[in-house]
């Protein structure tokens, strides 16, 4: 798990002699950029990538096709095959009929005589689609160069209109598939945040979970999907529930609170366009990025306590999310390996 390895690599760097573990060069860029915060993105800025496509794509004909990687990083010149699945350079002569989005997962909705197609396009932890002559997405945790492409572009698409279309992915762990009318990777996925079921339905759902709420909250499947880390973190803090309680505890109450919170966190941010300094003042999302994975913090709306629940880095205020019902408890961050 990543959990494991970054202690195993904290162990490994101290053994060393040093007693700093240098970040990744991908965040340390988005701080000497001024930008603090480098959240991956989750359903709202999937969303504003959507609009973007929607507005700049859509009814436009792909004219060329570039599946060779640009703009000077390590694998220049070469096809990300762990990035690109399918037979993408066949997409010249295409039109693109519409931009889709449910939970994280974008997809453009392709035509090419008789044939349909869907171009399915998840932005993993910093994907972004990037459109020559508009503004990057807000989110991106890496620099855009001023040519075009940017670096680490892994697919461009080059409209009849003259418009191009770069993605971009420095950690690939986003996925470009080129699917049928119908994706299977689709079909797997539970309803859209933002069309969270009602509250009957969802704490029908939730009645068979013995996983944390947190737990099921990321897991795309379960009962909603296109909740991440932060959005979770939020949606738990507005509804004011313990990250380690027992999904099937919740009160009929608390799933109501949930359910709310839930669609508000996720339709808030979809209208600030996944703008974060548009977000409410009031939110968690300003206060809970210190890097820390455990412990806690003092800050404006109260003391925030980091954990690790639902295998990923928590924050919540304890004194607002009180534990009630049954909590799972938090699984332990691993220990390095002794020395043999």
């Amino acid at each position: 798990s990543f959990v494991r390895i970054r202690a195993r690599l904290h162990y490994l760097w101290r053994a060393r002699g040093t007693s700093k573990f240098p970040r990744h060069s991908w965040r340390s860029s988005c701080i000497r950029k001024g930008r603090a915060r480098c959240n991956m993105p989750e359903l709202p800025e999937a969303e504003a990538q959507r609009r973007l496509l929607d507005r700049c794509v859509v009814g436009q004909t792909i004219e060329r096709v570039e599946t060779k990687e640009q703009g000077g990083g390590a694998r220049d010149g070469e096809v990300d095959d762990k990035v690109l699945d399918g037979d993408v350079a066949s997409l010249a002569g295409s039109r693109v009929v519409a931009a889709n989005r449910k939970g994280k997962q974008l997809w453009l909705e392709l035509d090419k005589g008789k044939t349909k197609h869907c171009l399915l396009i998840h932005l993993g932890m910093t994907g972004s689609c990037v459109i020559k002559g508009e503004a990057p997405p807000s989110y991106k945790a890496f620099s855009i160069d001023d040519a075009f492409p940017p670096k680490y572009t892994k697919l461009e698409l080059v409209m009849g209109d003259g418009t191009r279309l770069a993605y971009c992915d420095p950690r690939r762990f986003g996925r470009v598939k080129l699917r049928g009318a119908e994706p299977a990777e689709l079909a797997a996925l539970a309803p859209d945040a933002l069309e969270a079921p009602a509250v009957a339905a969802l704490r029908s759902a939730l009645s068979s979970k013995s996983a944390p709420i947190k737990a099921v909250l990321l897991d795309q499947s379960a009962v909603v999907c296109g909740i991440g880390n932060w959005v979770a973190d939020e949606v738990l803090y507005m509804s004011r529930i313990h990250p380690a309680t027992v999904a099937s505890a919740l009160s009929a109450d608390q799933v109501k609170a949930l359910r709310a919170a839930i669609v508000t966190v996720c339709k808030t941010a979809c209208d600030a366009n996944a703008d974060s300094e548009q977000f409410p003042a009031t939110w968690l999302f300003h206060h809970r990025w210190a890097k820390m994975t455990t412990g806690s913090i003092a800050s404006p709306i109260g003391r925030i306590h980091f954990d690790t629940i639902g295998g990923r880095t928590t924050a919540f205020l304890p004194d607002v999310q009180k534990k009630s019902g049954g909590t799972a408890a938090a699984k332990p961050s691993a220990k390095p390996a002794s020395k043999k």
